[in-house]
């Protein structure tokens, strides 16, 4: 019953750690949870509207260099000077059609995805209008040039313009939501790391409060055993081994060489005590008048007088 008893004690406070353990290692897991949630929102902020606002900023510059060459050719002197500003449009073209490519991967949901695309359609509907314009300039007709410059090349231009902020702001909307749902992310974190924290040193507390309680009863009831068991050890005197005892006077020799009455060595060694008697035959031996009256009584049904006890 005590080592059934010992065991459950011992598998209580084994679970009692592995509670510990396991919290501890949930608090971990949903930790780095957490981080890696973090890790994720700044990275998608960083890879995502921000790099749709930077490129959205920089297809804006490029859109206006291009307009700005348009004005160059058309108030060009020279067939070189028309060339220059044909081949800087065509680059800033690349860059803008690149720049809508990071956009078009980059951008996040369908109204993203819907802005991107009235974007590009605007930008390449304004190259027919650029080649009629070179057209004009080619053939000498330079004021119908410069009036399409003025009216619809300007007019597309601050509609791609626009159209570009457009996408910019909304992918900073997106970074300042991404960067609030990261910010709240955080809080809740903070808030549930400081709960878990309290809780399992709470816990760890009240199992370590249990686990030391139940050390010192058990320390206090084997000291109280133990000092039962020692103070019984005391009381218990035995008489063990080989007693030297004179055969004539039945005298006990003791360790010291001395040789006592056996009730003596016997009162010294033991906790037994002697009521002395006499037997019935010793009785006869030393008494024999009192033994045969003591016969006689008992023949005739009366009861013995023991007055030598």
């Amino acid at each position: 019953m005590v080592s059934l008893t010992n065991m459950l004690k011992k598998q209580k406070l084994s679970m009692s750690f592995l509670l510990i353990i396991m919290l501890f290692l949930f608090f971990g897991i949903f930790t780095i949870k957490g981080l890696f949630t973090l890790g994720n929102l700044t990275k998608m902020i960083y890879e995502h509207p921000l790099v749709v606002s930077n490129a959205s900023l920089d297809a804006v510059f490029n859109i206006t260099k291009i307009h700005r060459n348009m004005k160059d050719i058309v108030l060009a002197n020279s067939p070189d000077e028309i060339e220059v500003a044909t081949k800087d449009i065509a680059e800033s073209q690349k860059k803008v059609y690149q720049q809508l490519d990071v956009i078009r991967k980059d951008i996040l949901g369908e109204e993203g995805q819907a802005l991107e695309k009235q974007t590009r359609k605007l930008f390449e509907n304004w190259q027919p209008l650029r080649e009629e314009v070179v057209l004009l300039i080619n053939s000498g007709n330079k004021q119908d040039a410069v009036q399409i410059t003025k009216t619809r090349g300007a007019d597309k231009v601050a509609e791609l313009e626009l159209r570009m902020l457009e996408l910019s702001s909304y992918a900073r909307r997106k970074a300042a939501g991404f960067l609030e749902y990261a910010e709240a992310t955080q809080t809740s974190l903070e808030k549930s790391v400081v709960m878990l924290t309290l809780i399992g040193i709470f816990l760890s507390l009240i199992i370590a409060f249990i686990a030391t309680y139940r050390v010192i009863k058990t320390e206090k009831a084997l000291l109280d055993k133990n000092d039962k068991l020692k103070k019984a050890i005391d009381e218990i005197k035995v008489l063990r081994g080989i007693i030297p005892i004179c055969s004539h006077c039945k005298q006990i020799r003791d360790d010291e060489g001395m040789w006592k009455r056996m009730e003596e060595y016997i009162h010294t060694h033991s906790e037994a005590r002697f009521s002395h008697g006499i037997c019935p035959d010793c009785m006869r031996k030393h008494y024999p008048e009192e033994s045969a009256s003591i016969d006689s009584d008992e023949k005739h049904g009366k009861k013995p007088n023991n007055s030598m006890e």
